[in-house]
This record gives C-alpha cells, structure tokens and sequence, in this order.
C-alpha cells in the first residue's frame, strides 16, 4: 500500500488519534499520536524489524498519561493488541477503532529481550503504575 493511501486510511480509522505524518517519506514509515492515550508510536524499518525477530511493530516515541500508567516506555515495541498480532498501521488502528469507548487494551510488547501483556486502560493516567504481566512464549 502506497504510503499517502495508508496514511489516509489511518486517519479514516483512527478518531482517538490526532494525526498521522510519515517523518520518512523516502521510507514510507508511519507515525502516529494519540491524545486520547498519551501514546506516540512510529513504524519500524524492515531491518530493525528482522533483527527483533518480528515480522511487524511500532515502537512507542512517546509514552504519557494512560501509556505510562500502562508502563510503556519509549523504545517499547507494540506488536499486538487483544491477542491478535499487528500487520500494519493500518491494522493497529483497525483493531483500536474495533474496541468499545473506553475498553482497556491488552498490548503485546517487546521490551529488549522481554515480551510483555501491557493493560492500557485510556480512561486510567493517574500515577500508579499498573503491573507488568510477562508472556511466556
């Protein structure tokens, strides 16, 4: 898919998210912002990708409100959501729009050597940090 038609059709899928820009055009990488999370998130180059052993993900830029009570951290590699791995921007905002208002998110993460279940709960953004649940692959 041509970058400008993904682009658009993340903004048709995505109303929790503010905007969408390729910061690469050359790339074709994706990057987008949701106040509604407090999450910035930006597609991976194919190499990274391959030297991470996924074949899709989008590493988190930003991380504030719901996305750090969450316990993302900038360098986290979202990769999928409720169970379902993600194939693409695309997909992401697929499997975001698809949710109920205000249903809490299960990411499935990859911190380093580390995969991770992230409960994202965007009516949450208080201090507290919620508890890590480390998946067991």
């Amino acid at each position: 898919m041509a970058p400008a038609v993904r682009l658009l059709a993340l903004l048709a899928l995505l109303p929790l998210f503010t905007g969408c820009e390729a910061p690469n055009a050359g790339a074709g990488l994706a990057s987008i912002e949701s106040a509604a999370f407090g999450l910035g998130l930006r597609e991976l180059p194919r190499a990274t990708l391959r030297s991470l052993g996924l074949p899709y993900g989008l590493a988190v830029v930003k991380a504030e409100a719901a996305a750090a009570h969450a316990g993302l951290r900038m360098g986290d590699v979202i990769y999928g959501i409720n169970q379902s791995r993600i194939k693409s921007a695309v997909d992401f905002a697929r499997l975001v729009a698809e949710q109920p208002p205000g249903a809490p998110l299960a990411l499935l993460v990859r911190r380093g050597a580390t995969d991770l279940y992230l409960p994202l709960d965007p009516g949450r953004s208080g201090r507290r940090r919620a508890t890590e649940t480390l998946l067991r692959t």
